[in-house]
Order: structure tokens, then sequence, then C-alpha cells
């Protein structure tokens, strides 16, 4: 991928000249949040709606006979992206139900630490510490601060600080409210050194970067999850699971089901009644990819923007970048800390968040980061230079005089 040295750089072409033909956006809607729950393409969800309509013509034939032979092209192509053998993946619906089901199925003493950055995605956050207090152990979140100079500055913070009797990390790939590329090779042979498991939480690597689980299990991780509903353009709902081969026959579903014991991909198939569609799609959704775009084209688009908004957006803002501008550390999404006097005009990153989708029609996450907020931008094929300008224009303006109606409603902080 290219790397740009300053913020003066261009940006990147765009890929289509007409986004609009390919997906359904609202056209009024200024979308920088794909790292969410993604966006899927027309033809993608057509693919999908075949399906259901093949399912509903004969629902006990192809679900209760028929699902495990259906789901062997999706697995032989999710398999084939992420760079392992089909018997490894595991379909789930998300990468927070993956996590649950590894560190649900394991089990920790007294004494016992799980441990995971400050850069956790606040689910995964949630569920360590559930399984640390059913069993009696500790969790611990260790302070990354910011700015961050490069990968081994990275690593080597995290690995200094683990503490005693860590028996289990778990590391984002990407991280969600930083936007973050984690080396994670680094990181999994010195945890593994020090005698913990690695979970690797890749929810934003599929489709974004390239991705090989089979060298990460090399190194001894216990396992990795990626969205296949983000960057994969895939419906939402589609996980992929990928466990070690020595622990496969320990780690089930957190829906336990009628194939129990009856090995990994058995149990994972089948979690009981749900929408199987998503699954079902990945290799027309992978297929679109490759044809519309090209995967390595797609994705030096996309990183290249990210670089780029970052880059701008700093400038704009007068905000020192929290990543080196060169987007080393970058994948296809950044953030950005916001002006300060936002914080005088409104009164939380949800109300930030509210009043730049209601007053400006602008969709973009804000997460609160110690005495920050830091707003997070994606970059997608649809996505276009002046939409990061004009989200630019809105925070100046927002932090100059604050919002022109108040706007509260709840938001989750995804």
């Amino acid at each position: 991928m290219t790397h740009h040295d300053s913020s003066t750089a261009t940006p990147p072409a765009p890929l289509i000249d007409a986004p609009e033909r390919l997906w359904g956006l609202d056209p009024e809607l200024t979308f920088l949040n794909h790292g969410s729950f993604g966006a899927v393409p027309l033809a993608v969800l057509e693919a999908q709606s075949e399906w259901r309509r093949k399912l509903e013509r004969d629902p006990i034939e192809m679900i209760a006979r028929r699902m495990s032979e259906l789901l062997e092209p999706p697995r032989w192509s999710a398999a084939e992206l992420i760079g392992c053998a089909p018997e490894a993946v595991g379909f789930t619906a998300n990468a927070t139900g993956a996590i649950n089901a590894v560190v649900r199925s394991m089990q920790f003493k007294p004494g016992d630490r799980l441990v995971a950055p400050n850069h956790v995605y606040n689910a995964i956050r949630q569920t360590l510490r559930w399984v640390a207090e059913r069993d009696g152990a500790e969790y611990v979140e260790i302070e990354l601060p910011l700015p961050v100079a490069n990968a081994d500055e990275l690593a080597d913070t995290f690995v200094d600080a683990l503490p005693d009797r860590t028996r289990l990390c778990v590391i984002d790939e990407i991280s969600s409210p930083t936007a973050i590329r984690f080396p994670i090779h680094r990181i999994i042979k010195a945890c593994r050194e020090l005698g913990a498991e690695v979970i690797v939480d890749g929810a934003h690597a599929p489709g974004m970067i390239d991705v090989d689980v089979t060298s990460q299990e090399a190194l001894g991780a216990l396992a990795w999850t990626g969205n296949f509903h983000k960057w994969c353009f895939v419906p939402k709902g589609c996980a992929v699971l990928h466990v070690h081969r020595d622990h496969r026959n320990s780690i089930h579903p957190s829906t336990i089901s009628h194939f129990l014991g009856e090995g990994f991909q058995r149990e994972f198939e089948w979690q009981g009644t749900i929408d199987f569609t998503p699954w079902l799609t990945v290799p027309s959704a992978l297929a679109y990819i490759e044809e519309t775009f090209g995967w390595d084209r797609l994705r030096t688009h996309n990183h290249d923007l990210a670089t780029w908004a970052h880059a701008h957006l700093c400038e704009r803002w007068g905000a020192a970048p929290l990543t080196p501008l060169d987007g080393s550390l970058l994948g296809s999404m950044a953030s950005v800390v916001a002006p300060p006097d936002l914080k005088s005009r409104l009164d939380s990153t949800e109300h930030l968040q509210h009043v730049l989708y209601d007053q400006f029609r602008i969709e973009t996450p804000v997460h609160e980061w110690g005495d920050d907020w830091l707003i997070r931008v994606s970059a997608q094929a649809y996505n276009r230079p002046e939409q990061y300008g004009q989200l630019a224009d809105a925070v100046l303006e927002l932090a100059r005089k604050g919002p022109s109606i108040p706007t509260r409603r709840r938001v989750n902080p995804i």
C-alpha cells in the first residue's frame, strides 16, 4: 500500500464514477462510518434475497437436511481469504459472539488475569469482565498512551506492562475507537513466551488488510475472529472464527445445540434457527469485490483515502496526529482528535454524533478518550474527498458557535 509523507498529499482517484448505482445509501447522507456495520452493495443484497427465496421454497429440505452441504462453498471462500484450511473455519453472527464463544469455553482460576489494552472494543471489555467475575479471576486493562510513534513502541509498551499471572490476552488487529493497526505477530510471540494465551480480535481485518491466520496459529495464537459484514460487503450477521487446531474440540458456541461433541465445524454450523443467508452469501460478496474492483485495488484505494483524510482533518482542526501521517499504522479508518472547543458547546460525544447527523446529515462515530474526543472516519469505494471536507467544516462550525438544535438521542458507541 502507498504511504503518504505529509498532509499535502493528494487523495486517490475515485474507483467508480457513480457509487449510487452500486449502493443503496441515502444520497443526502454523508456516510463516513463503514466501519460500524458496513454497507452492502445492491448486487450482494440481491444475492442474499435469492438465497432467502430458495430457503423459503423448501425450508425443511434446505435448512434441516442440506445446510451443512450448502455451507461448504462459503467456508472454502472464507478460508481462502484469511489463509487457512476450510475445516478451521466456524461461522458466527459477529466477532463479539465469536470471542464470547472462546472465552466462555475457557475456565480460569482465582488469581488468573484476563488482559486487554484500553483500545479494546467495549463489548469485549464487558465479556472479559463477566468471565473474570464468573471464575473469580481478574480483568486488567493496560493503558497505551497516544500518540503512537511506530509499531515497535506499541508492542513494547503493551508487553512490558503485562502483569504477573496473565492467562489470556485479547488484542485488536485494528482497534475500533482509535483505528490503529496493532503489530499482532510481535505481540502474539511475546505473550506466548510469557505463557499467556492470545485471542486476536480481527473484527475489521477481513477485506481491509491481508489476513493470514495460519501464521498467527504457528506463533501460538489460540483464536482469531473477523467480521465479514464490514469490509467484505457480506450482509450483516456474518463473522468467521478460527481456533488453534489443538483447542478446537474444547471451544463451543455460546448457543449449545444438537451437535455438541461432534467437532468444531459441526457445532458452529448449527447454533439453533438463525438467518443463514449472510453466511451463504459469502462467495457472492467476495466474488463481487474481485470482479468489480479487484482486491488489491480496493484495499489500496481505501487505505490511501483514509491516510489522506487523517492528514487533512488533523490539518484542518489543528490536531496532533495519533499515528504517523504516512499511514503506516492505519488500515481503512482513522481517528482524529476533535477541536477542544467542542466540549464547551456540546455536553457529550453522543451529543456531537447526533448533532452531526441531525444538523449536517453526516454519520461518523465519536469516542471519548481520556480528556479528548476522537472522531473516527472510514474510507470505502463510495466515499469522496469532499465528504471529509464537509465533516471538517461542520466540526469547525460547531466548535465556533455550537449546534443550532439540541439533539440527545441515544446511540451505541460503535
